[in-house]
């Protein structure tokens, strides 16, 4: 099922858990990345991942060729972290599954082009899907991808996996980071008939980039949620230490989450 945790993530809750018991301390230096493959029975590609992920939350750094340590979880750093459709319903405590609409070649579209970097001529695998929450649609996927990361999805079912496993888990292809943007769109007749909106009413749109090792762009992807069923929580946290309760730079961003409707 698309609910299930992908192996990467399975690595890093453990580590990340054994790292906030205080089984690992400050500067600690984590096993190597052999070991930890062999301890967990993964790919290098799926603890490298995991490594990454950690780093992103703050709670570890690396030294270029001399592994992986832990941070000091008193000057952790306030990171946000964007997740994936189906660990945010899992988050929410409902099940996620997909329906597929369509996936097919198509002919290249100047914008998605440009933002994918690659040639104006080339032709894009196009994906539509309706993203469901424990059966109630709350989201429609397109994605755009290049015909050779396309290409790799035509015999994967994409009722039950998510274009991000099938890329990572299947072809150990690593997203190593991605580009949001977040605005407000109204729903076309094509749109609205899958999300049970009329022509016109307001969704809200997440466009997504999402990049490999080199910076190669691997999909491009709008997102039109049902406004109805998610909404996105913004908490913000000051410097304890701080006496100036009003700094010229503002509060950091600590967490941006969204909250879905069960």
């Amino acid at each position: 099922m698309e609910q299930q945790a992908s192996k990467h993530e399975k690595v890093k809750q453990l580590l990340q858990k054994e790292i906030t018991e205080g089984y690992y301390e400050g500067g600690d230096k984590l096993p190597s990345e052999q070991r930890l493959c062999d301890y967990f029975k993964v790919s290098r590609v799926t603890v490298r991942h995991a490594l990454q992920n950690l780093e992103n939350d703050g709670l570890i750094y690396r030294k270029q060729g001399v592994g992986a340590f832990v941070s000091d979880q008193t000057y952790k750093s306030n990171l946000v972290k964007l997740t994936d459709f189906s660990e945010d319903m899992r988050q929410a405590g409902l099940e996620s599954s997909s329906r597929l609409v369509s996936l097919k070649k198509v002919d290249p579209i100047k914008e998605v082009n440009e933002i994918l970097e690659i040639r104006p001529d080339m032709k894009l695998i196009r994906v539509d899907r309706v993203r469901l929450g424990s059966g109630k649609p709350v989201a429609f996927d397109i994605t755009w991808l290049p015909p050779g990361y396309g290409q790799l999805l035509f015999d994967e079912d994409l009722t039950t996996q998510t274009i991000y496993n099938v890329i990572e888990e299947k072809y150990e292809i690593p997203i190593l980071a991605g580009s949001y943007r977040f605005t407000a769109t109204n729903a076309d007749k094509y749109i609205g008939d899958y999300l049970n909106l009329k022509e016109g009413d307001a969704l809200f749109e997440i466009d997504r980039c999402s990049r490999t090792t080199g910076d190669k762009k691997v999909y491009f992807q709008k997102r039109y949620y049902n406004p109805a069923h998610v909404s996105y929580v913004m908490e913000l946290s000051r410097n304890e230490d701080s006496e100036d309760v009003t700094s010229k730079d503002g509060l950091p961003l600590k967490e941006f989450s969204p909250e879905f409707v069960k």
